[in-house]
């Protein structure tokens, strides 16, 4: 207990020195984690089909530091609009490396892409219009484009994304964009957002049958999308309804699916998948700082550094697991609710916290690298810093916002 309490406030002088030049408030990215995630994932799926690519997902966390690191390792960027394809751009990222999703693309973005060899995902028809026209004024270029198709596995509501192929749709769009003289469609695009195993299976199962009914159609690349779990704690896994998959199963069914469906052919299309959250969720964490405690009709209420707002408020039904830093003056509690510092009543980070807490102490809460930091606003403060610590020294590898350019860009 000594040596665990002696780490803690070693901890704690760190998080100290950090908040006194940063605030009380930051993200703390593990880039060796990202990194070790990424190639956990690589070599899970590679054992059943190595011809296996990531495409890191920039809608999820968008980070420089992190997009470099996927460069550096050989792996691809998924993008889904031309802010992430400029950045990708901007990093050095070869336009054949980046894979272009999404529903909403815009004709000049389009033609620079399918002019500099991105590869394109068409989401809906007037993406055909648009790319059809672009290849009918270069007709001394060939090009190759791909496909998202929508997928009925028996969800509740029904996808809004891609050609839906129980209506003949999907079957429309391969006709009219094959039917252009120096145009084929060369890839095929299919993502959910469920995470569970049977998702995937049920996935695989439609990607069979759709297979199934074009059997010798030469696809150049299949994307699986994204939607895969991360490395979790046993505190964290007890929040879902189903028992989270490791990056091997996850392997075995969509790798091991694909090996299956060509081990006889002698072409063999590239399998392209999308991860975000899998690969940084656990690599970042967010500190925040102990304003207050008070007491409210029975109830003993923490008001935070932070809010629910930097940690994506989308998921306000996950409690992440957290850890608390303190000074050794604090009072055990049987249930203190942590509030975030907005003037919005729902703004809870963490709700039923039973231990010891005391004004000026850290919260630290885990597994919030994913949808957090791309997705916070400047509301009532500007958004946060992200430090990286490591040997004892602090790195910071996102600035703080300024007040000035949040309002400079006001008329």
């Amino acid at each position: 207990l000594s040596i665990r309490r002696q780490r803690q406030m070693c901890i704690r002088d760190r998080l100290n020195a950090a908040a006194c030049k940063f605030g009380d408030a930051f993200y703390i990215l593990d880039s060796k984690l990202f990194e070790h995630n990424y190639d956990a994932m690589t070599s899970a799926f590679r054992a059943y089909y190595p011809d296996t690519h990531i495409a890191y997902s920039y809608k999820t966390n968008y980070m420089p530091r992190l997009c470099r690191i996927i460069q550096e390792k050989g792996g691809y960027a998924e993008v889904v609009s031309e802010m992430e394809w400029l950045l990708a751009l901007k990093l050095g990222i070869a336009p054949t490396d980046i894979y272009y999703n999404g529903p909403y693309k815009k004709r000049e973005y389009i033609e620079k892409c399918m002019l500099t060899g991105v590869h394109i995902n068409l989401d809906a028809a007037y993406e055909i219009d648009i790319v059809s026209e672009i290849a009918d004024r270069n007709r001394d270029r060939t090009f190759e484009v791909g496909i998202r198709c929508n997928v009925d596995i028996g969800q509740e509501e029904p996808s809004r994304f891609g050609f839906d192929v129980a209506s003949g749709e999907f079957d429309d769009a391969m006709r009219e964009i094959n039917k252009c003289s120096n145009m084929r469609v060369s890839g095929l695009h299919c993502h959910l957002p469920f995470r569970s195993l049977s998702s995937f299976q049920d996935r695989m199962r439609f990607i069979n049958k759709l297979f199934a009914e074009m059997p010798d159609y030469n696809w150049s690349y299949i994307s699986l999308g994204g939607g895969y779990m991360g490395s979790i704690s046993q505190e964290l896994s007890k929040e879902f309804s189903f028992q989270p998959p490791s990056f091997g199963e996850y392997a075995a069914v969509v790798a091991g699916g694909i090996e299956e469906l060509y081990k006889d052919k002698p072409q063999k299309p590239r399998l392209i998948i999308e991860p975000g959250s899998a690969l940084v969720a656990n690599a970042m964490k967010y500190v925040t700082r102990v304003a207050g405690i008070k007491y409210v009709r029975d109830r003993h209420i923490a008001t935070l550094s932070g809010s629910i707002y930097n940690i994506n408020p989308s998921t306000k039904g996950i409690k992440r697991p957290i850890t608390v830093y303190s000074d050794g003056q604090e009072r055990f509690y049987e249930s203190v609710d942590m509030a975030g510092y907005t003037c919005i009543e729902s703004d809870y980070l963490y709700k039923g916290y039973k231990g010891y807490l005391a004004k000026g102490d850290f919260v630290v809460f885990h597994n919030v690298g994913s949808y957090s930091l791309v997705m916070k606003p400047p509301f009532i403060l500007p958004d946060v810093p992200c430090l990286e610590m490591n040997d004892g020294t602090i790195m910071q590898v996102k600035r703080k916002q300024s007040v000035e350019s949040i309002f400079e860009d006001f008329a």
